[in-house]
Order: C-alpha cells, then structure tokens, then sequence
C-alpha cells in the first residue's frame, strides 16, 4: 500500500478527517470545529496523519506540550481505522514520540486513556508495549441536584458573610467580555480555547444562544458563572441511560472559590423561572490520584467514577 504522511495544516479539512476518525474507532464524539484552533495553535509538527494514496483516511496521531510543565510532553493514541498498516500506526506515533523528544528540556511523555472509548484495552495494550507505564488516574465525583428543591433555598437564611453578599443576574450579549475575563483569569478553565476569540465565539455563539446564564458579582465585580445545558449521556461527560442538566462551565476568580454553593443555587432558581425541572441538575469535580486504596475505594463509592488513566514514558527508557 502506497502512503501518504502529512503534517498538520490548516484549511485542508484534516480536522474533519480526525473528528470522523477518533469518532469512529473510539465511539465517543469529536467535534472538528473545536479541533482545527487547537491544532492551530499547537503549530503543524504536533499532529500526523497516514492517507491512501488517493487521500481516504488511514491514521492520525497528535501531540502537545505546556509552558507550565516544560519537562513533558503530551501524546494522544495513533487512532487507526480497519485498513490501515501496523507498521504504518506505527510510523506516525514514533515519528512524533521522536518529535517531543527532541525538544530542548522534555525528559517524559504523558498519554491519557479514556475510559469511555470502546478500545480502551487496546489502547492500554498498546502503550503498555511502547514502555509506557500508569502513573494516575483521574476520576469525577457527581451529585444530582433537585432543581425545585435548591431553587427553594432562602440565601438570606442559608448564607451569610461575603457569599451572602455577591449579587446575581442573568448574563446578556454585554457581558461576554465581562465573561471571557473570567474564564481567562480562572486557571481550571483557562486552557479550554486558544485565545480570547474563540472564549468569545463559545459565549456568543453557543451560552448566550442558549440562555441562563448566571452571574455572581462582588459589587461591580463578576466573580463566578455557569450556565445549564441539558445533555444526552455520551458515554464520557455522562454515562447512564438518562439525560441531566449540567453545568456547561464554571468559572471563579481566584479567591472567590466559596461562591460556588451560592452559584448552584441560583443556577437552580434560573432553570427553575425557566421551567427547566423536568430533570435533575448534575454537578462534578474531577480529581487525580494514585494508589491502591484510592482504586479501591473508588470501586465501592457509585459516585465516584473513572474518567482516565494517565501514563508516563521516560526518555531513559527509549
């Protein structure tokens, strides 16, 4: 089979080729609007890709680093279809492994294994083979929260202090530089878009076309946000057979972290106004952690659920 291998290039419709690839092969969505300004922004050397000589999809392997961790690299899977060569997945992955270490100061590459995809084992396998080894795993704690039940909350008698303080409102097309702001500032959240236009687009044109919005304030000062989207379990963000209302992002200024409880509850008294109690609103935080007690526990807590393995390649190892 003759092959075609291609770096990352903007404009040639190779997001969508690795949306319907990843898709495909993991069962779990991918969007290629979201996947081009990533790819973008990690520049044409972190992501491969293995086409047929008439240009049908193969394979795609991408990669990343961070300022705030100059010593690691970040791997994905050489997500590969049916057709497509050993040797040829193989090809772009250690090309790229390759790649990250040969950049100044990286001495180990991370990879992560989502539970949710259909071929976790194989995945597993096969970074297991390439000398990679588990180091953590990441797991998410969910509640349901009875929307009529919290929106029913008086805050003046439930809160008291500086979270009894803050003010609320409903967010408008206004308030989305107010909104970018906040979530640029907010270090969880603050890597989820490239840049301030795409934040911008997210507000715009998916939050605020959607509603409800809340915002908590501090005087003049937005603090805290979030806002309700109702989703289909995905086998990722939600598993089950049930929708949820969840909590689409939260944003907090640092220091304002105990605002959350009030945030939730007026979230609860928005979807409420709105009639939006036909389900619960689901809320989580992920956590990482290593160790035996901690898989344990996690197995006999049905809250807590495993999201992802992380794994670590060391360069002594190659």
């Amino acid at each position: 089979m003759k092959v075609q291998y291609k770096k990352w290039e903007s404009g040639q419709g190779l997001e969508e080729i690795q949306a319907n690839i990843y898709t495909e092969v993991s069962g779990l969505p991918a969007r290629a609007e979201q996947i081009a300004p990533r790819n973008d922004q990690r520049g044409s050397d972190a992501t491969r890709y293995a086409l047929t000589e008439d240009g049908k999809p193969l394979a795609y392997v991408t990669s990343a680093t961070s300022e705030d961790e100059p010593w690691r690299g970040f791997i994905g899977y050489p997500w590969s279809l049916k057709d497509c060569p050993a040797e040829v997945k193989d090809r772009i992955f250690n090309d790229l492994m390759d790649h990250l270490y040969s950049k100044d100061g990286i001495n180990q590459i991370r990879t992560a294994i989502v539970i949710g995809s259909k071929t976790k084992k194989e995945q597993i396998k096969y970074f297991e083979e390439k000398g990679f080894v588990e180091a953590e795993r990441y797991y998410v704690y969910s509640k349901d929260l009875d929307i009529e039940k919290s929106a029913g909350i008086d805050v003046k008698k439930k809160f008291e202090g500086k979270e009894a303080e803050l003010t609320s409102k409903v967010a408008t097309e206004g308030d989305i530089p107010a909104l970018v702001e906040l979530c640029q500032a907010d270090p969880h959240l603050r890597g989820a878009f490239p840049n301030e236009e795409a934040f911008t687009e997210y507000f715009k044109d998916r939050v605020l076309k959607d509603g409800h919005c809340v915002m908590l304030f501090d005087g003049n000062k937005l603090v805290s946000a979030t806002a309700p989207l109702r989703f289909e379990p995905d086998g990722n963000t939600l598993r089950g057979d049930e929708p949820r209302y969840i909590m689409r992002f939260t944003a907090s200024l640092p220091g304002y972290e105990y605002s959350w409880n009030r945030l939730a509850v007026e979230l609860a008294k928005e979807c409420k106004a709105s009639g939006m109690t036909d389900l619960p609103l689901r809320a989580r935080f992920g956590f990482r952690t290593e160790g035996a007690a901690a898989i344990g526990l996690a197995k006999m807590n049905p809250d807590m659920e495993l999201i992802e393995i992380f794994y670590t390649h060391r360069k002594e190892m190659k």
